[in-house]
């Protein structure tokens, strides 16, 4: 347990300090579901860890990922309400000048990419 963690931490300061996405599903996948449970749990159930979080009008991953427009969603999420007040990308201007009313956090394109990835792996189980 403690080397898988130290795995995902190590890979994921690799791929912030190359920027090179990793090119296998699988390490895709763990990063995604490593960022989510960082940077999602606080507001969404994102897996078994957390069932019993989230808060309760924010949709779980497993609800959202049966739309048929997941996939867009989960890549533009920023850009939808409420999370345009608390999410920060860079090269995006800010939506709103809203005081946030959570903590902000910074996100990358590629680090979406890799949260879809381990939602993937949601929808693949339904």
């Amino acid at each position: 347990m403690v080397i898988r963690i130290f795995a995902g931490v190590f890979t994921c300061a690799l791929l912030t300090f190359t920027g090179h996405p990793l090119s296998h599903a699988s390490d895709s996948a763990e990063l995604g579901f490593q960022l989510s449970r960082q940077l999602c749990s606080r507001c969404h159930v994102i897996g078994e860890f957390n069932r019993m979080g989230g808060i309760g009008n924010s949709p779980s991953f497993t609800w959202m990922v049966k739309s048929d427009d997941w996939r867009e969603r989960f890549l533009t999420f920023y850009s939808r309400r409420p999370h345009p007040v608390f999410t920060r990308v860079p090269g995006y201007a800010l939506w709103s000048d809203v005081e946030p009313y959570y903590p902000p956090f910074q996100i990358t394109l590629d680090e979406i990419d890799l949260i879809v990835a381990y939602v993937e792996t949601l929808r693949d189980t339904q």
